[in-house]
């Protein structure tokens, strides 16, 4: 694994106080194919308490039995199944018959209430057993509600997930559907070293179960700790990401966890710089990296420390431009700052500064003027969050308050792509909602054809034979956002008519809120959406 940092500006300017990015970054090898990797041992919890019935249990089901059969015998699995009572279904053992846990899969049955603390801990019993520095020891705790039962309280249910990792076993917490308190359970998996998922809809279930038994199949690395040794020309500094962090006068530990084959870790500070009064170079910190590299003879304790130097220099000879690669992490990992604290306004009932915070985000993204399809897409995506947040309740729910969470706390754990997945899989269900109607060219409203077409505040002119739209440069609209196809749709001029048609797009075209499956003559007044890019036509 290869360790090293980037600094946002490496020259600052002599007699001036500055802020100063840092992005630490720790890359890693190839994953290890199945028989060099580590094996696992693992127990999965299930919550079946009655409101599990239906699609809930019936996906866990399918997902439950997707991570059996991609174990292999080398992996010992335990499952647990909890409501008011506790039941293990599976007594911890190597996978050797895959067929018989899968029928005791499929047998599950939904009712009574939710024992979180009594399944969980039943599960890291279970783990505790064949507990091994040979194996990645693991909890998968999955609930679809409130802990009711057992211990409810949530600092006390926090330190049990501490106690857990400190001894060990890590915790990876996964909801489902709208009713669970996902500040338990990012809260849990944060403090036992584990991730949090959010199950959206039960059809994702299989989804999240294969990527997260994906991580554990390819970790090549354990218990990442990166250290910021300050000097003092450093005078405070704060992280952009959310790893639980311990900060003890000059030294800052974050705790970043498993590394993951092909995996580029990453970690975003913010440095205070006072005022440095002399030309030169000037050692400002030491970073260190500490991790646990799995190797074929077991576990072998890595340290890698760098000197953080910068140039100080006569003023005006500062860089104009920051490093453009520390400039999108710090704004990604900002917007998804202003969606965490949006989430506390709006809990407050200040809809207008929760929606404040996600307009400042966007305008920062724009100010910046970095071409970045990444970032151009989430500048959209927190323009649509603050419009939707100005409507107050009749946006703002347990279920939109979750999307918004998870996707803060995705992209501030370093899994942002997972971010842009949730936004890819909810656009898709918005299109299944919606009843394929076909409009024909010959079903024209009154109207008259228009003349230019605004995305974004941009206005276009409708010029020539045709017009495209789509993420290439070749467009003629070019629309930099993910989920929008390379060619998406196209305009194209036919007798005193402008016709646009859907080019097999990903994700479709609508028109007026139906899904378009033939040409359609636009007038002026039609909203025509590309993902959740709207575009206006206007005479």
């Amino acid at each position: 694994m290869r360790a090293d940092f980037v600094l946002d500006y490496d020259v600052l300017t002599v007699q001036q106080p500055h802020k100063l990015y840092l992005v630490a970054r720790l890359t890693a090898g190839p994953a290890p194919d199945d028989h060099q990797r580590r094996p696992l041992n693992l127990g999965v919890v299930i919550d079946r308490s009655g409101s599990m019935a239906g699609d809930k249990l019936d996906y866990t089901r399918q997902a439950a039995q997707f991570l059996v059969q991609n174990l292999s015998t080398r992996d010992i699995l335990s499952i647990v199944l909890y409501n008011d009572h506790i039941e293990t279904l599976i007594q911890p053992e190597p996978v050797q018959h895959k067929d018989m846990i899968s029928q005791k899969i499929a047998n599950i049955k939904s009712s009574g209430t939710t024992n979180l603390s009594g399944g969980w801990l039943e599960g890291a019993n279970h783990v505790t057993v064949n507990q091994s520095s040979d194996y990645l020891n693991r909890v998968i705790l999955m609930t679809d509600g409130l802990a009711n039962r057992g211990i409810i309280d949530a600092d006390k249910l926090v330190a049990l997930g501490k106690q857990k990792f400190e001894g060990g076993i890590s915790t990876t917490t996964m909801g489902l559907g709208s009713d669970f308190n996902e500040d338990l359970l990012i809260s849990i998996a944060n403090a036992s070293g584990g991730a949090f998922y959010f199950i959206e809809s039960p059809e994702v279930a299989p989804l999240i179960f294969q990527e997260e038994l994906r991580g554990l199949l390819s970790v090549i690395g354990q218990n990442l700790v990166i250290t910021l040794e300050l000097t003092g020309h450093v005078s405070n500094v704060a992280q952009l990401n959310a790893y639980p962090a311990t900060i003890d006068g000059k030294r800052a530990a974050f705790r970043l966890g498993d590394v993951f084959g092909e995996e580029v870790k990453t970690l975003a500070l913010e440095l205070t710089v006072p005022a440095l009064q002399h030309v030169g170079e000037k050692q400002i910190a030491t970073l260190r990296f500490d991790y646990d590299e799995l190797t074929e003879n077991g576990a072998e304790h890595r340290v890698l420390e760098m000197p953080v130097i910068v140039n100080i220099a006569p003023e005006g000879q500062q860089p104009v431009l920051a490093n453009p690669d520390v400039s999108q992490s710090v704004l990604l990992l900002k917007s998804a700052q202003a969606r965490r604290d949006a989430v506390q306004e709006a809990d407050q009932g200040n809809y207008e500064g929760a929606s404040q915070l996600l307009r400042q985000a966007a305008v920062a993204i724009e100010k910046a003027g970095l071409d970045d399809a990444e970032l151009e897409e989430e500048r959209s995506a927190l323009l649509k969050q603050a419009e939707e947040m100005e409507r107050g309740t009749e946006t703002y729910n347990e279920f939109s308050r979750k999307m918004m969470s998870t996707q803060a706390i995705y992209t501030m754990t370093d899994r942002h792509g997972s971010t842009q997945a949730m936004r890819v899989r909810e656009l898709e269900r918005l299109l299944k909602e919606q009843q394929p109607v076909a409009v024909p060219v010959e079903k024209k409203k009154s109207g008259v054809m228009p003349k230019t077409v605004t995305w974004n505040d941009k206005t276009f002119p409708l010029e020539g034979e045709l017009i495209r739209i789509g993420r290439a440069p070749q467009n003629e609209i070019v629309i930099k956002v993910n989920g929008v196809s390379r060619f998406h749709c196209q305009i194209k001029r036919e007798a005193n008519s402008l016709l646009i048609e859907d080019l097999s797009s990903t994700n479709g075209t609508l028109v007026d809120g139906q899904l378009l499956q033939k040409p359609y003559a636009l007038n002026a007044g039609d909203e025509v959406y590309i993902c959740n890019e709207k575009l206006i036509f206007h005479a």
